[in-house]
C-alpha cells in the first residue's frame, strides 16, 4: 500500500493533559493545537518533561486528554485503532518469537489470510534487510536489528499513521545514523503519515516536513518550523544547518527552564 499526501487527517485543538502527583496536579500539556496532513512526516522536539511522549499516547488513543479535541478524519480519537501504530523506544518485541513471527503477529490479530501475511512479512523483511535473520530470535539480534524489526512490525500493518517514540534513542551514533537513513528511504516508498518524537534536532530537521517545538512543562507549541528542502537531503546543506541552529537556540531556552525547575525545592 502507498499513501498520497493530501488534506489534514489529524487535527489537535486545545489539547490539555494533567496528572495527579504527591505535590498536586502536574500540567503536562496545555492548549496544544496543530494539524497533520496525510503523508506528512512531522517531528516533535522539546526538553525532557515537555509532554512529547504523552502527546503521542493521546494521539494513539492509549490515554485520554482532559480537554480539547483530537480528530482523525473529523472523528474523535477515543481509543487505539489499527489506523495508528506505535513504535516504542524499547521495541516491545516478543522474545519467544522469531523475527518473522514478530512481524506476522499483528497481521494474525487482524485476521489477514495466511498468503497475504506471508507476502507482507517477506516484503518488510526485505525492506529492513533482515531476510537472512527471519528465523532468529530477538536475543540473537543487535539493538539496531531489533529496532528494524519493531519498525517492520509496525509498517506491515500498513497504518495510516506511524507514531514513533524516540525509537533510536538507545542506539550508538553509527547505528542510529544508519537507521535514520533507512527510515527515510522506507517512508519515501510508502508515504504514510509519521509522527516522530526525538531529542535530536539534526535528526528531526533531516527527516521532517515540519518540526513542532514544544515548550517546557506544561508543554505548549512554541513554534512550528517548515523544512523547505528537497529529498534526499544533504545533512551538511547550509539551510539545514541554519534551521538546526534556530531550533537549538529556542530549545536551549526551554532546557534552561527545565533545569531551573529540577533544582527548585518541592
Amino acid at each position: 500500500m502507498t499513501f498520497q499526501k493530501g488534506s489534514s487527517e489529524l487535527v489537535l485543538s486545545g489539547v490539555q493533559k494533567a496528572f495527579p502527583t504527591r505535590h498536586g496536579e502536574l500540567n503536562a500539556l496545555k492548549d496544544i493545537s496543530f494539524d497533520v496532513r496525510e503523508g506528512e512526516f512531522v517531528c516533535l522536539v522539546g526538553p525532557s518533561g515537555c509532554g512529547k511522549s504523552t502527546l503521542l499516547n493521546l494521539i494513539a488513543g492509549l490515554e485520554k486528554q482532559d480537554s480539547g479535541s483530537i480528530l482523525l478524519d473529523g472523528k474523535p480519537v477515543n481509543g487505539p485503532g489499527p489506523d495508528r501504530v506505535v513504535v516504542f523506544q524499547e521495541g516491545a518485541l516478543f522474545p519467544w518469537m522469531t523475527v518473522e513471527q514478530n512481524i506476522d503477529f499483528g497481521l494474525k490479530v487482524k485476521k489477514i489470510a495466511a498468503a497475504e501475511r506471508r507476502a507482507l512479512t517477506e516484503r518488510y523483511l526485505k525492506m529492513i534487510h533482515l531476510e537472512n535473520f527471519a528465523h532468529s530470535y530477538i536475543h540473537e539480534l543487535s539493538g539496531g536489528m531489533r529496532q528494524r524489526v519493531a519498525i517492520a512490525r509496525g509498517l506491515a500493518l500498513e497504518p495510516r499513521i506511524l507514531l514513533m517514540d524516540e525509537p533510536f534513542n538507545a542506539l550508538d551514533t553509527q547505528t542510529r545514523d544508519l537507521l535514520v537513513e533507512e527510515l527515510r528511504a522506507i517512508w519515501s516508498k510508502i508515504g504514510n503519515t509519521v509522527l516522530f518524537v526525538t531529542h535530536n534536532v539534526r535528526e528531526a530537521v533531516y527527516l521532517a516536513d515540519r518540526v513542532v517545538l514544544l515548550s517546557f512543562r506544561p508543554g505548549r507549541v512554541r513554534e512550528i518550523f517548515k523544512i523547505d528542502l528537497p529529498r534526499p537531503r544533504d545533512p551538511d546543506h547550509p539551510h539545514l544547518e541554519e534551521v538546526v541552529r534556530g531550533i537549538v537556540q529556542q530549545l536551549h531556552e526551554e532546557v534552561e527552564k527545565s533545569v531551573a525547575e529540577e533544582f527548585r525545592a518541592p
